[in-house]
């Protein structure tokens, strides 16, 4: 029963996309570039506050639009798709989002802006080889104003008591204010204001940074795409290697872990999963992990694409993850 509601979910949340994804006419002829991003449910619980209207709770996929307020309590997930193309953003829990803007054509041609006042955001722009595209993702913080260029990056507003903002892939540019923007590369990551960022592992593995969530490999291990024995290998780990878990399956069956990848490899994104019970966790530090959307294409997913009935009309449809294994 719950893989039938998780399924209609996708399929409801994607119909929403596919509405978006193509602007209605208006009366006098000029396309409407109003678009309406899908909200997902990964955990509840999540909240969303229309313009002008009082606060309610999700219990179904929903559109997202400018003037709304998306809010998860502790334990909620939601994922936010864009487009198709893996442009997508999750909210963890005990976070808010309100949108500002959302509007554009396509994927090639939009403007996203959002505003996230409290919590901690993963988001990535999809088409990494499409550097010419006209795209626009701004994330504002109480802190700073995050521009994306391209690539994959997280933010989380109180790291220890600090902002922390870690690129995984691609390149953000960050500013206060008029200031002049400070340029985050993928392996790098700013902690407090803007300033000189860090390096974030000189191994590809191994973490520069403390106070995050870290597993130490009890044995050699596979590193996967996805969270399935089943999943490409794309290398591997001896015992001892401390790892940073940047997300995890219910259960923790499965570890999101970075693993710095092929520079050519356009599906792996600087992250690879291993298998939970073969590692030992720093529970002071991972006493919350994110709840892994495991059909988004920010976790090594297939994201959501589309099929054909029998009849052959184009429907919308999930892709399959594949289980996590034991």
């Amino acid at each position: 029963m719950r893989a039938t509601i998780n399924r209609l979910s996708i399929i409801l949340a994607l119909a929403t996309v596919l509405l978006a994804g193509t602007p209605a006419l208006a009366q006098d002829g000029e396309p409407d570039r109003s678009l309406s991003g899908a909200v997902n449910i990964i955990a509840p619980d999540i909240y969303m506050t229309e313009a002008g209207a009082e606060e309610i709770r999700i219990i179904a996929p929903t559109g997202f639009e400018p003037g709304e307020i998306l809010r998860t309590d502790e334990f909620g997930v939601a994922l936010v798709t864009w487009f198709f193309d893996g442009t997508e953003t999750v909210l963890d829990a005990g976070s808010e989002l309100a949108l500002n803007t959302f509007s554009g054509t396509s994927p090639a041609d939009f403007e996203l802006d959002m505003e996230l006042s409290r919590g901690h955001l993963v988001a990535g722009l999809g088409a990494m080889d499409d550097l010419e595209a006209n795209r626009s993702m701004v994330v504002h913080t109480p802190a700073y104003t995050v521009r994306v260029l391209r690539g994959q990056f997280e933010i989380d507003l109180d790291h220890n008591g600090e902002p922390l903002l870690v690129v995984t892939e691609g390149r953000v540019e960050v500013a206060v204010d008029d200031e002049d923007p400070v340029t985050v590369d993928a392996n790098e990551y700013l902690l407090g204001a803007p300033g000189e960022p860090e390096t974030l592992s000189d191994d590809g593995v191994t973490l520069n940074l403390n106070g995050v969530c870290k597993v130490t490999a009890d044995t050699n291990l596979n590193v996967r795409q996805a969270a399935s024995e089943e999943s490409r290998r794309l290398g591997g780990v001896n015992e001892g290697q401390v790892m940073w878990v940047r997300a995890a399956t219910e259960g923790r069956l499965w570890l999101q872990v970075y693993y710095q990848t092929d520079p050519n490899d356009i599906t792996a994104h600087n992250f690879g999963w291993i298998y939970g019970p073969a590692g030992t966790l720093d529970e002071a530090a991972c006493e919350e992990i994110l709840r892994a959307p495991l059909d988004a294409q920010l976790y090594g997913g297939p994201g959501i694409s589309l099929g054909t009935d029998e009849e052959g009309e184009t429907e919308p449809t999930e892709a399959a993850a594949g289980e996590p294994a034991g």
